[in-house]
């Protein structure tokens, strides 16, 4: 495919899916990951400021999601994930939102289940929607941000609106007990024991190392605060986003009162030499 992200970097083979939930220390098993030597290891902090993905996510949410309106019915085949994952070695993160289509995508992967206390895991992860449907970020991202990225903001609501089958927070906390237990229930269900890792954060390199079959580091398991991370990640785009519209925005603006002020002049000049 024209442009696409294989064309420049070596395709490579998909070798470890995580697929926790998000906020059950992602990032941290990205560095595990990427410690362990898998390269080019896909996480969504990774790719805040790219179009191109966001653009794919995008595509991909109108195809899984039904609840979506622009939902086409037309699921991703294996070429249009690898535009995506095509150059990575394993993903996490956004990869829990695709979960069943990214099993069946990559059908050799293993996968590593992060699990979390539920009460624990909701707390977190309301407080990331509740930042991202405030309004100073969903006007940087999905009004003022689409005159310069306009797929980042698009794709995330429909990512949150398509996982959670909710369009604003009340309907995300009513939904969540069951989101929760039906995506662990159906990554169990669809993946064959031999290929499958539950781990809960606070376990270790052991088993994760001995599930892949790697020798265990000699240093501390990456605990990362993903939250914190996150949230500044976030707000640096959401200045970002501001910062680029308004020169984007402010010159069209200026124009259309030069263009008022000139037919302002215009018709007033018009006037004043037909009464003089």
């Amino acid at each position: 495919m024209a442009g696409s992200k294989t064309e420049t970097n070596p395709k490579l083979e998909m070798k470890v899916l995580a697929l926790g939930l998000p906020r059950t220390g992602s990032a941290s098993i990205a560095q595990a990951l990427t410690t362990l030597g898998y390269k080019d290891v896909h996480h969504g902090l990774k790719i805040l400021d790219s179009p191109r993905d966001w653009s794919i996510l995008n595509r991909a949410a109108d195809a899984s999601y039904p609840i979506l309106p622009t939902y086409t019915g037309k699921p991703f085949e294996r070429e249009e994930w690898d535009e995506l994952f095509g150059t990575c070695e394993a993903s996490t993160d956004i990869a829990a939102f695709f979960a069943p289509q990214l099993i069946k995508a990559y059908p050799d992967a293993k996968v590593i289940l992060v699990t979390r206390d539920f009460d624990k895991w909701y707390g977190s992860i309301e407080a990331v929607v509740k930042l991202f449907w405030s309004f100073p970020c969903q006007l940087a991202f999905n009004y003022l941000g689409r005159f310069v990225d306009p797929f980042f903001g698009r794709a995330v609501n429909k990512l949150l609106v398509g996982l959670f089958e909710a369009r604003d927070v009340e309907e995300l906390r009513q939904n969540a007990r069951m989101v929760y237990d039906r995506h662990y229930h159906q990554i169990r269900e669809l993946v064959p024991p031999h290929r499958l890792l539950e781990y809960r954060m606070g376990q270790g390199w052991e088993p994760i190392c001995n599930f892949l079959d790697k020798p265990v580091p000699n240093m501390e398991f990456p605990w990362l605060n993903e939250a914190d991370a996150m949230r500044m990640l976030i707000k640096r785009k959401m200045r970002s986003q501001l910062i680029a519209a308004g020169r984007v925005l402010v010159p069209r603006v200026v124009g259309v009162f030069t263009v008022l002020a000139a037919g302002w002049m215009v018709t007033k000049t018009t006037w004043y030499l037909n009464i003089v």
